[in-house]
């Protein structure tokens, strides 16, 4: 599922802070060795890079389902 980096089944902060460790780790030259499942899942924007921009939209995302959203993510984004 896009934006829930951590693989529980839910999209909230926890996963916004794992994308940002894993920004953190490709801005230094290491390599977290994801799978392309995993790359895509936290790669929420889809430009082909795991960054501050993916982050804030999980973000944006939990906000909205803290509120009282229903939208699915894909259907989030897509907006």
């Amino acid at each position: 599922m896009p934006g829930d980096a951590n693989e529980d089944g839910k999209v909230d902060a926890k996963d916004a802070s794992t994308v940002l460790v894993l920004y953190a780790l490709y801005s230094t030259g290491g390599d977290p060795s994801l799978t392309p499942e995993q790359f895509a899942a936290d790669d929420v924007n889809g430009d082909g890079q795991i960054n501050s921009k993916d982050a804030s939209l999980i973000l944006a995302y939990y906000t909205y389902l803290s509120t009282g959203g229903a939208l699915e993510i894909k259907d989030f984004l897509a907006q």
